[in-house]
């Protein structure tokens, strides 16, 4: 939602929305602005252009939360995401020239060539996720699409409250809100899904940041094709339950899965508990849903927190795994006790989605991620040890513990237990290095930037100059960098890891 902004060097006329240009600075207060990116003075300053304005206006970074360019589309996005991962959060995406003892080099397509202290990568991913990323956001609000099971036919036109006015009209849905980079539920109703369609392969890995608060009650959906159940006739009866009028249903009710997202697999995860479904609509249109029994699946996550979820499904396979935070949560496997018939995967589509379906239980989804999956059962960050270097293999079922010695002439050499080895780049998935020859994370400085990159990435440091095509950063392990924003999609002047900090009341 955009809030009106009245500008004092507009003589109080100007508002917000009149003329939206490509790109979309946000300030800390919530207001927000639209305009053109012109590049970053000394304070620093970010300067900002408009069409109605003659000369470009400074805002100082502390008033700036994120400027997001050109819709959150890039000029050109990234070749590569091969990337490494740093003890300060940063990706930095590119090419490995050489590692020794003491640094690392990449080749960079945004920053040219970057030497990095050894002790300060946490991880290298030459062929990170198994396989070639599909989707990475979100970034661009009409990607997406909201949906509700009271309106098969599609969600009815906003209506807004006059100023002031707090009378909630039960009749009408709630809304997720997009913001920068990721997707807020601040609804106090419930049941309006957010949903990506054409982005799952038959073999897919789906990654995604959560946060939430007041007792988690999330539905996620994967493999969905979206199918359409006939339309249910009205029960009179129900015309006197103020829960169920008019949107037809009470929170966590499973019933009405399938009526938004078709035939599909459906996880419902709440602070203890989490439960799998399958949802279909069969050829009359008739929509049903079956809880499967899953290989684990108990959670402790608390009324407030956060988590970074992984679902890996193959629907050549009949495999479905979860992860939370890099550790392996729950199994389930529709090959089990006998052959397998992939006519019988419930998800037949390549959409997913997310629905709360509880009162008062705000959510965030951030950093959602698609890739083909190449069947690895489980990811070297699983496995990560304090005192030895773990190289997981392409394969998915291959690796190795010892120390990563080196690497040059395209092959990393590596000690381990039963002898050295030499593996290709090529051949290498994810190398997680041991917690214990890394070095302490440092606190960002307040004025910290963080610039993201498309399809992946992110480089942080102390934003010195810049102009609409470039940055020039202190950053706190590389130095000083000249960072070309053709990649960038997001520029954000208060990254926090506190998630709390994350979340201002109008977002």
């Amino acid at each position: 939602m955009i809030r009106r902004l009245v500008i004092p060097w507009l003589l109080g006329v100007a508002v917000l929305g009149a003329a939206e240009s490509s790109d979309l600075l946000r300030f800390t207060n919530g207001d927000q602005l639209h305009g053109t990116f012109e590049g970053i003075k000394d304070g620093p300053k970010a300067v900002w252009l408009r069409d109605d304005v003659a000369t470009p206006v400074e805002y100082k970074a502390d008033q700036v939360r994120q400027i997001v360019l050109r819709g959150g589309r890039p000029v050109k996005s990234l070749a590569s995401v091969s990337h490494v991962a740093l003890v300060n959060g940063d990706r930095i995406p590119g090419k490995i020239v050489e590692m020794d003892d003491r640094s690392v080099t990449m080749d960079t397509e945004f920053a040219g060539m970057l030497r990095i202290p050894r002790d300060q990568v946490a991880m290298f991913a030459p062929n990170p996720l198994g396989g070639r990323l599909r989707y990475h956001g979100p970034f661009i609000e009409d990607e997406w699409k909201m949906a509700h099971a009271a309106f098969p036919e599609g969600m009815p036109a906003e209506e807004k409250e006059a100023a002031g006015n707090e009378t909630v009209k039960p009749e009408q849905p709630g809304r997720w809100a997009f913001s920068g980079s990721g997707w807020y539920w601040k609804s106090k109703s419930y049941g309006t899904a957010i949903i990506r369609e054409n982005a799952m392969p038959d073999r897919a890995i789906l990654r995604f940041d959560l946060a939430w608060r007041n007792r988690l009650s999330v539905a996620i959906a994967f493999h969905a094709d979206l199918a359409k159940p006939q339309p249910e006739e009205k029960n009179e009866a129900n015309h006197d339950d103020p829960r169920r009028r008019p949107l037809g249903f009470v929170p966590g009710d499973s019933a009405i899965l399938p009526k938004l997202f078709g035939n599909s697999y459906v996880l419902q995860i709440f602070s203890m508990q989490m439960i799998l479904y399958r949802t279909s609509v069969d050829g009359d249109g008739v929509p049903s849903v079956e809880r499967v029994q899953i290989n684990g699946g108990g959670t402790r996550l608390g009324d407030t927190g956060k988590a970074t979820v992984e679902i890996r499904s193959n629907r050549l396979t009949g495999e479905i795994s979860l992860f939370m935070d890099g550790a392996f949560v729950a199994q389930w496997n529709e090959s089990a006790g006998g052959l397998y018939d992939p006519s019988r995967f419930a998800g037949k589509g390549n959409a997913f989605g997310f629905v709360v379906q509880t009162e008062d239980s705000p959510v965030k989804v951030s950093d959602v991620m698609v890739a083909e999956w190449n069947g690895m059962p489980d990811s070297a960050r699983s496995l990560q040890a304090d005192d030895q270097d773990i190289v997981l293999l392409t394969n998915g079922t291959d690796r190795f513990s010892g120390k990563v010695e080196s690497f040059r002439d395209g092959k990393i050499r590596f000690d381990g237990k039963f002898g050295q080895f030499q593996f290709s780049l090529g051949d290498v998935a994810e190398i997680r290095f041991a917690r214990n020859t890394l070095a302490k994370e440092s606190e960002a400085p307040a004025d910290n930037l963080v610039v993201q990159l498309s399809p992946l990435g992110q480089i942080s440091g102390r934003p010195v100059s810049g102009t609409a095509s470039s940055v020039h950063l202190v950053n706190p392990v590389c130095g000083e960098i000249d960072v070309a924003l053709e990649a960038a999609v997001l520029l954000d002047f208060h990254g926090s890891n506190n998630f709390i900090d994350d979340w201002d009341a109008e977002f």
